[in-house]
């Protein structure tokens, strides 16, 4: 029984996006940094928040927390921001002036948020996802990605 020999064929090359090639893309990596900062700190409320944005090839959030996150809060974390993306909540900009800005943050106890807001012009914008978590965030300007 003969095999058949097939010439060794070259991958194909794949072209991934980076965000700055897509506003989709973009819009997409901006929401999911929220997304995941909201599933941090509903399955670790001791975890506070400091800059999440997207990025070129992605999107990240840098947290301070008690402890190092494992592999197992990774995937935890990963299963929660599943749920919340199912909610389909609704996400929406709103432009505060400092003051309100820095009375919301004292209230919530986020003090890398105050050093952010500190560092902000004008306007201070916060992203909600629907009214259950909210962010300071420079964000796309209004109607762009929300």
């Amino acid at each position: 029984m003969s095999v058949p020999v097939f010439p060794s064929a070259e991958p194909a090359k794949i072209h991934l996006l980076r965000t700055s090639e897509s506003e989709t893309l973009k819009k997409i990596r901006h929401t999911t940094s929220h997304v995941m900062a909201m599933a941090v700190q509903k399955l670790f409320p001791k975890a506070q928040v400091t800059i999440g944005p997207w990025i070129e090839n992605g999107f990240y959030y840098d947290f301070d927390h008690p402890e190092p996150f494992t592999d197992k809060d990774l995937k935890t974390i990963k299963k929660e921001m599943v749920k919340i993306i199912n909610r389909k909540l609704p996400v929406h900009r709103e432009q505060v002036s400092r003051e309100e800005a820095q009375q919301r943050i004292q209230a919530i106890q986020e003090p890398y948020k105050l050093e952010i807001l500190a560092g902000l012009e004008e306007p201070i914008t916060l992203y909600h996802l629907g009214d259950q978590w909210w962010d300071l965030c420079a964000g796309p300007p209004p109607g762009k990605y929300c």
